[in-house]
């Protein structure tokens, strides 16, 4: 009974506030606001943090991006053109980055980090995907696939910019991919200045999301891992992603990282984990204490590598990830989103309630 009246009172209330969100809505247009500088940014919710070079970076709420050139002491805000929520963020050296999020949202840094430009969003994606799918099905008539596809970009446009890229990354200043939700997949020849998609080329019938990346030994190819046990071995050579059927479970991967050996060490859901050393052919499950879903994965210099489960939890492997144990600092810093290697023995940490820096036991 109390969940059917809280059930009632929400449909109540939702119905009441949809003329003034409607009102809201049309004034308050996230691609359209830049992000407001805030001494408290580096203390709001941060969804990836990682470093390049010298300078560590993170990114998250209302288009925050922040960045630390003192192994995160301290944390200056960049400038950024939007409020979208950002997820992920790419270096490929000292000037040039990319930052993707929600919106569909790629951004665009000439300068480091200080400064972000906009060059890509959700509104683009649906326009600029029906022009070409619709272009490819007249060219290809025989092709059954391209009119699917024409069909997802309708839909696209219907939805507005309301799917996330959740990862970037680029190879050098000019080639580079962006993924997300329902398998959305671009690709960058010229640095950004377009954009190009790439659903054609990737076997994922039924649009799972795209979640990370992590390189394989062999140059330019990589693992893609995501929603329902999807699991795919892109190709930047050929510009194809083919799905791995070999995989033994079917449940989401949210973090893959590469162990010092070349195995790919993948972690997800209910705090499965699982390593390949032969692209996905034969599977390992993981040696590992119960955890929350595995969301974030790091290797450290000395090759030990950390998974952190979203509830706080931090398991390392010192055996390139057969096995992971419970470390001492898990549950000190609440909900972890993402991880990187700090200064000596120290963690950073990315989380609901910001950036924090957690030491590891020698």
């Amino acid at each position: 009974m109390m969940a059917i009246k809280k059930a009632l009172l929400g449909m109540i209330l939702g119905a009441l506030l949809i003329p003034w969100s409607q009102a809201y809505a049309a004034t308050y247009d996230v691609l359209k606001l830049a992000a407001e500088p805030s001494e408290m940014a580096a203390r709001a919710p941060m969804f990836v943090i990682k470093k390049f070079g010298n300078r560590y970076y993170a990114a998250g709420d209302h288009g925050h991006i922040v960045y630390s050139d003192d192994n995160g002491k301290t944390w200056v805000q960049a400038k950024v053109p939007v409020r979208s929520t950002l997820l992920d963020i790419d270096f490929v050296n000292d000037k040039q980055g990319w930052a993707v999020g929600h919106e569909g949202v790629i951004l665009h840094s000439s300068d480091g980090g200080d400064t972000w430009e906009l060059q890509y969003d959700g509104l683009r994606y649906g326009e600029e995907g029906l022009a070409y799918y619709t272009r490819l099905a007249q060219e290809n008539p025989d092709n059954e696939l391209y009119p699917i596809l024409v069909g997802e970009m309708e839909f696209a446009i219907e939805q507005g910019a309301d799917k996330p890229f959740f990862g970037v990354n680029m190879y050098d200043e000019k080639h580079g991919h962006v993924a997300g939700a329902y398998g959305m997949l671009l690709v960058t020849f010229d640095g950004g200045k377009h954009w190009e998609h790439r659903l054609h080329n990737v076997e994922n019938d039924n649009f799972y999301h795209i979640f990370d990346f992590s390189p394989l030994p062999e140059p330019g190819r990589f693992f893609l891992s995501g929603e329902a046990g999807l699991l795919l071995i892109g190709d930047i050579n050929v510009e194809k992603a083919t799905r791995v059927h070999s995989v033994p479970w079917e449940g989401s991967f949210f973090a893959t990282v590469a162990a010092d050996d070349g195995a790919i060490v993948m972690g997800g859901l209910r705090g499965r984990m699982f390593r390949t050393a032969d692209e996905g052919e034969t599977w390992t499950v993981v040696e590992k204490p119960p955890t929350s879903a595995i969301v974030a994965e790091t290797r450290l210099d000395d090759g030990t590598l950390v998974a952190a489960g979203v509830g706080g939890e931090v398991l390392l492997s010192k055996d390139e990830g057969f096995t992971f144990t419970m470390s001492p600092v898990s549950g000190t810093v609440g909900p972890i989103f993402d991880l990187t290697q700090g200064e000596g023995n120290t963690l950073l940490v990315a989380g609901p309630r910001g950036i924090k820096s957690v030491t590891l036991a020698q």
